[in-house]
């Protein structure tokens, strides 16, 4: 008996010496090309198509499609031939993004940004009252303002309030509108609009001493995989300090709102 281990011991040890892990990481990866394949071809892909895009023949194409149809990763069309993502990669996507954590990715993302550009920030999202402040990054340089985590921030006079109205259905925003109206804080429909359209075609929102005077903030949207606002990341910085909007940081300020979202699954 003790031999007869040796001997599977043996066998086995020599199995794992041959099977290299380098040869096993590489065909995981040559299938995650196949998968890609087919992502970029929604209404399904022919074998030549997951071949050519995935820079295989098409008998080694097909063999890594076989594997996935027979593990339901892929599916075919018995009539048209194309093959598309399965069952199995569905319910592995939406499993991925049941463990998606908003706030931690769009703070992690936030917070980057902040110790680059050494400013103050924050984080919001869309609470019982409107845009609500869920975090806030204290980047060294004093600021004269009442906001903390907790505000709720208007729609209408902050940058983080017109993504909002820019991006979020007029079901959900409007009845704050309103109430901010009730309250004495009115823009009109006319400007308001402009506003709105502006954040949409540039893709940020800024408002220079609008709410807060002498404080100008620029806010980003952070998406996910439906194109839905989930939350915002602002820039603040007194309002004579220009140079913390120059082009270049607004470029990064846009790249951070956009690389949270692509964590999320978003793919504008």
């Amino acid at each position: 008996m003790d031999h007869q281990k040796k001997v599977i011991d043996s066998t086995e040890d020599k199995f794992e010496d041959n099977d290299s892990p380098r040869k096993s990481i590489q065909s995981v990866e040559i299938g995650v090309r196949v998968l890609l394949a087919l992502m970029k071809k929604g209404e399904g892909a022919y074998l030549r198509e997951v071949a050519e895009n995935s820079g295989l023949s098409r008998s080694q194409a097909h063999r890594y499609l076989l594997s996935f149809v027979n593990t339901e990763v892929v599916e075919q069309d018995q009539k048209s031939g194309r093959y598309s993502l399965g069952s199995f990669a569905v319910r592995l996507g939406l499993a991925a993004m049941a463990r998606l954590d908003t706030v931690r990715i769009a703070n992690m993302h936030l917070e980057n940004l902040l110790a680059e550009l050494k400013a103050t920030g924050l984080l919001c999202v869309w609470g019982d009252y409107g845009p609500t402040v869920i975090r806030w990054v204290d980047g060294g340089m004093p600021l004269s303002t009442s906001l903390h985590t907790g505000s709720v921030l208007p729609l209408q006079t902050s940058s983080t309030g017109i993504l909002f109205l820019a991006h979020c259905p007029r079901a959900q925003t409007w009845e704050r509108v309103k109430l901010e109206r009730a309250e004495g804080i009115i823009v009109d429909d006319l400007r308001l609009e402009a506003l709105i359209d502006e954040a949409r075609q540039l893709g940020f929102a800024g408002t220079f001493g609008t709410f807060v005077p002498g404080l100008s903030a620029v806010s980003a949207p952070i998406l996910d995989s439906q194109n839905r606002l989930v939350a915002t990341v602002s820039v603040l910085a007194r309002s004579q300090h220009k140079a913390v909007f120059s082009e270049a940081k607004m470029a990064k300020i846009i790249e951070a709102a956009q690389g949270a979202s692509r964590a999320l699954g978003w793919q504008g």
